[in-house]
């Protein structure tokens, strides 16, 4: 039995989330920190999972929507700064580093709703209200966003 508030598994996800956001591994690095900082004082209210889940998101989100608009973006590094001595360094896969800076180039709110979609912790009906839309306008999101993400994913020629 699983009794953590925040399961590693939950935590990959929204870091992830976090990296298609910014698209640079040490800014979401940064806005998960923060979060979590600010989930220890609110521990009792978030007891209950659906709850907390789209705080959360909604707090993750609201943080890189800050991070991405109050300075010119970095280009993420590719080897990790935090790797154990003796370790070589821990080489991120070209695909998913390419994905995640294209991902944030995206416009919002195709990014956030692509992002959350993808993360599969919500229902279609709970992205779409953590958007403050409707689920139709929610699937019409999501065709545009994977649209636009096909074409920044072509090469440039």
């Amino acid at each position: 039995m699983q009794n953590a508030l925040l399961p590693n598994a939950t935590l990959s996800e929204f870091y992830r989330f976090a990296l298609l956001l910014t698209g640079n591994i040490k800014a979401a690095e940064e806005v998960i920190c923060e979060t979590l900082q600010e989930v220890e004082g609110r521990l009792d209210e978030l007891r209950h999972e659906s709850h907390r889940h789209t705080w959360l998101a909604t707090q993750i989100r609201q943080r890189c929507l800050r991070e991405n608009a109050g300075s010119m973006q970095e280009i993420p590094r590719l080897l990790r700064e935090d790797q154990a001595k003796g370790e070589s360094g821990e080489v991120l896969e070209i695909e998913a580093f390419i994905v995640a800076q294209r991902f944030s180039t995206l416009p919002e709110p195709e990014r956030s709703a692509l992002g959350l979609f993808y993360l599969d912790l919500f229902t279609a009906e709970e992205i779409a209200k953590l958007l403050k839309m409707e689920v139709n306008e929610l699937g019409e999101l999501l065709a545009r966003g994977r649209t636009l993400l096909e074409n920044a994913m072509q090469p440039s020629t």
